[in-house]
């Protein structure tokens, strides 16, 4: 009797271990697939934007920073995009950080050439350079 107690056991505890791995399998399989599809959503963005610029209010409470940012036109996956958007931290308005980023669109016009403007500039450029060069 005792032997078939220690097996019963030995079965139930290989049984409870086999039924774990299984679920925590499922779970992961879950998880890696809802990652999935959450990078194609914002692949899927990235791809029908075709690039950002950087607009203020310019007007007399406008900070330095923000003045210096202005007019700025980058690419959708440039690295120095994170360290920009608005409200940013080196901010010093007393109302708060007015700025917003705009987002264009391959659709509209222009946006094409200025597009490649930006990919051989480095996917960085100021509103002169680009108007310069859309002129040439």
């Amino acid at each position: 009797m005792t032997r078939f107690l220690v097996l019963l056991i030995a079965a139930y505890v290989i049984y409870y271990l086999f039924k774990n791995s299984l679920r925590s399998k499922t779970k992961r399989n879950a998880l890696q697939s809802n990652k999935g599809e959450n990078t194609d959503v914002v692949n899927t963005h990235l791809k029908e934007i075709a690039y950002v610029f950087y607009s203020t209010a310019k007007d007399r409470d406008t900070c330095d920073t923000c003045l210096a940012l202005d007019g700025k036109h980058l690419l959708p996956n440039h690295k120095i995009l994170n360290d920009i958007k608005p409200p940013h931290v080196d901010c010093r308005n007393p109302k708060g950080c007015r700025c917003t980023l705009v987002y264009v669109t391959r659709d509209e016009d222009g946006s094409k050439e200025i597009e490649t403007l930006l990919k051989r500039r480095g996917g960085l450029c100021d509103r002169q350079t680009i108007d310069w060069e859309l002129r040439r």
